[in-house]
């Protein structure tokens, strides 16, 4: 099968990407790709940085800008949107919702850290535990219910810090897949996490079998993120390969998904 959409693309403001936005837009349509979005992570106003992993504020404007001058020049090749990849953090909701109303198309729910004041926490490291994961399924589960998202990024990302399933994360997942199921959002298949070294085609850190597996039986919509932190991450292989994922967790994945309109 051929992937016609991706609304998952980084560029290097986030620091830990490479390659200019042409680069990814260009490969992606060599790919076959007919709906395209850049969605760096999410950048904060002034005073609220995170090095290393999202653009700089004064970085706002010339993503703005670049991605606006991609979206007029490629306007008869793709269909090009314009987005972001963000935590829910409750301070910045008024912030995300003036974004949505004049700058940008879409968000995308990849929550990788909480606020405290203004100091980015990250959920997951080495000695993370199961009281993180709640964190995380809890914070998540305030995203998914706040409607201002389009679809779910790799929401089994807590493996991150885990090194065998058990009956712990098995709860907490299911209590993630129950909201996803009443609040109709898609969830990822992150195609990223199958890039990482030291895992095979049956122990990827996320995507992770065992909560695919659990969320093929659940009535959710799923789609796939290719992640893209370089323009060359847009080949068929890395498609195929989480296509064949999806169908050892007994997934069907949606070809045709439109983040905006039906």
């Amino acid at each position: 099968m051929k992937l016609i959409y991706n609304y998952h693309t980084h560029s290097k403001r986030c620091g830990h990407a490479i390659g200019e936005d042409e680069e990814y837009l260009r490969k992606a349509l060599e790919l076959g790709i007919k709906r395209f979005g850049f969605s760096g992570h999410m950048i904060f106003p002034d005073g609220y940085k995170e090095p290393g992993i999202r653009g700089n504020p004064w970085e706002f404007h010339d993503y703005i800008k670049s991605t606006y001058r991609l979206k007029d020049k490629y306007k008869d090749q793709a269909e090009i949107l314009i987005g972001f990849e963000a935590e829910y953090i409750p301070q910045m909701v008024d912030y995300y919702k003036s974004l949505l109303k004049d700058k940008i198309d879409y968000l995308i729910l990849g929550q990788h850290c909480y606020l405290i004041d203004k100091t980015f926490i990250n959920y997951f490291h080495k000695d993370s535990d199961t009281n993180d994961v709640r964190k995380y399924i809890d914070d998540v589960i305030d995203g998914v219910k706040s409607g201002l998202f389009k679809y779910l990024c790799h929401p089994d990302l807590f493996m991150h810090s885990q090194y065998e399933w058990n009956i712990d994360l098995e709860n907490e997942s299911k209590r993630l897949l129950k909201v996803c199921e009443e609040y109709h959002m898609p969830i990822e298949i992150n195609i990223c996490g199958m890039r990482r070294k030291g895992y095979d085609e049956n122990h990827y850190c996320y995507p992770n079998i065992n909560f695919y597996k659990l969320a093929a039986t659940y009535n959710i919509k799923f789609v796939l993120g290719v992640d893209a932190h370089d323009p060359n991450h847009f080949n068929q292989i890395d498609v195929d390969k989480a296509i064949d994922f999806a169908n050892r967790c007994g997934i069907k994945i949606d070809f045709e998904y439109k983040i905006l309109g039906k």
